[in-house]
């Protein structure tokens, strides 16, 4: 009995013994794993220029790019910092490799063009204030039927991890770190550079380049528009020919808020019917927008296809809540500015007031000689606006007229029948304009009321209809 126990303490110890050794093994396994995780680990905290942590600002890692191949764009990926600041990549994407940090909120960067996991220069980043490139693309297609570029670019600082996606016919802006730049323009989807590429397409033509020169720190560069184009001369994306000056043909202009800053988002329509002559049906105009300003102010729009007159010109609008807070209109332009244009039409730079509000009304004066004319109030109607701008209203005689959201300063008021056919038939005689449209001159005040004197209408002779 006592060799039986003997026996089992025996064969217990043994055991005890082996697994005592296997988790040995085990542990120090772990151990290793941790270490070679946290050797391998990039991470790091972000802070801005005013020292504050860097929340959700974008990091991206990326490879060397080498120069001598296309890879003028390096492999790259990118991870978003926490609410302190902290960012963390498992692992390197190569020996050496670059970082950047780009920070759209507070309109900053950092760009480390070399290190290494030895190096650490990662641990602690400092951001410093960025330049802002902005631009708008356009594409000329591909004469091959085997392939088509679709609308989707990339836009890239050479050589570095600064990035943008950007569609065609779209502005776009991009945060860079101050020093000497090229832009690389290329298709965004990589199955269709490729294609390229085995059809023969020389990688010089699908990459495209634009030299940018210096640029410094809080530096604002407008570049364009720009146009990748397989055709274009080496290192230059405008095209000089006629049929390429036709597709970049658009007219710009800036936008400042009313604290003199640039203004985004703003509401941006080309008014090409100065007199409201088209507004034939509704009560009242209402405003189009066509596109909106960029982080710069920044906006384009394609030339107007047809002028009922001589003249258009742009009014602006910025909205909060849904409620008009500040508007502008730009200067007349003229059909001869844009006639053969092969080149941005330049509109200039408007600053947004306050919105400003008229009140009148008109009163119905009848030509007793003339027994076609009613003098009920209610059977004629008028049409009232502000030349230049969307700000057109319909109405009977004899009623009070409220027009809202009016740019400040000089204006004219509009005032002519508010029967659509009546205006038709006028415009189309050889009746000079004044005969059957009135212009009022007023100064509106800047986010105020400005009440005007009734106007006077005499409606057309009915005979005009026969």
């Amino acid at each position: 009995m006592s060799k039986k126990f003997s026996l089992l303490v025996c064969l217990a110890s043994l055991l005890v013994a082996f697994v005592g050794c296997s988790n040995e093994k085990v542990s120090g396994t772990v151990t290793d794993t941790g270490n070679t995780l946290a050797e391998t680990q990039v991470t790091g905290i972000v802070r801005r220029v005013d020292g504050t942590p860097a929340a959700d600002a974008m990091v991206r890692m990326a490879r060397m790019a080498v120069y001598d191949s296309v890879l003028h764009v390096p492999e790259q990926i990118e991870v978003v910092t926490d609410s302190d600041g902290v960012y963390a990549f498992d692992s390197a994407i190569a020996d050496t490799f670059q970082l950047a940090v780009i920070d759209t909120s507070a309109i900053e960067v950092f760009f480390l063009p070399r290190t290494t996991l030895k190096a650490k220069a990662f641990d602690s980043i400092q951001l410093a204030k960025a330049a802002v490139v902005s631009s708008v693309l356009y594409f000329e297609e591909v004469e091959d039927s085997a392939v088509s570029v679709g609308g989707h670019f990339m836009t890239c600082l050479s050589g570095t991890p600064f990035c943008n996606d950007v569609f065609a016919a779209d502005s776009f802006a991009m945060l860079v770190p101050e020093g000497e730049w090229s832009l690389e323009i290329f298709p965004g989807d990589s199955l269709m550079v490729a294609r390229m590429q085995s059809l023969g397409f020389a990688d010089s033509l699908i990459y495209r380049s634009l030299d940018l020169g210096k640029i410094n720190a809080g530096d604002s560069v407008n570049s364009g528009p720009i146009v990748w184009s397989t055709t274009a001369k080496a290192d230059t994306l405008i095209k000089e020919s006629e049929k390429e000056a036709k597709n970049v043909a658009r007219i710009s202009g800036t936008v400042l808020c009313k604290n003199g800053k640039p203004c985004a988002d703003v509401e941006v329509m080309t008014i090409k019917d100065i007199y409201g002559f088209n507004f034939v049906e509704g009560d009242s105009m209402q405003y189009v927008s066509q596109t909106t300003t960029d982080s710069l102010g920044r906006w384009w729009l394609p030339l107007p296809d047809s002028l009922p007159g001589d003249s258009f010109r742009i009014e602006f609008r910025k909205l909060q809540d849904d409620i008009v807070t500040q508007v502008g209109v730009s200067r007349y332009m003229t059909a001869s500015e844009i006639k053969d244009l092969n080149d941005t039409l330049d509109a200039g730079k408007v600053t947004l007031t306050l919105p400003s509000k008229l009140v009148s009304g008109v009163n119905l004066v009848i030509d007793r000689e003339d027994t076609t004319q009613s003098s009920n109030c209610m059977v004629n109607s008028v049409v009232v606006g502000i030349k230049g701008t969307s700000h057109f209203v319909r109405d009977a005689t004899c009623d009070k007229l409220i027009l809202s959201g009016l740019p400040k300063g000089s204006q004219q008021i509009v005032l002519y029948s508010g029967v659509p056919k009546a205006v038709a038939k006028m415009r189309a005689s050889d009746v000079p304009m004044h005969y059957y449209v009135t212009f009022t001159a007023v100064s509106l005040p800047e986010g105020d009321v400005q009440e005007v004197q009734w106007m006077t209408y005499t409606p057309p002779n009915q005979n005009i209809f026969e």
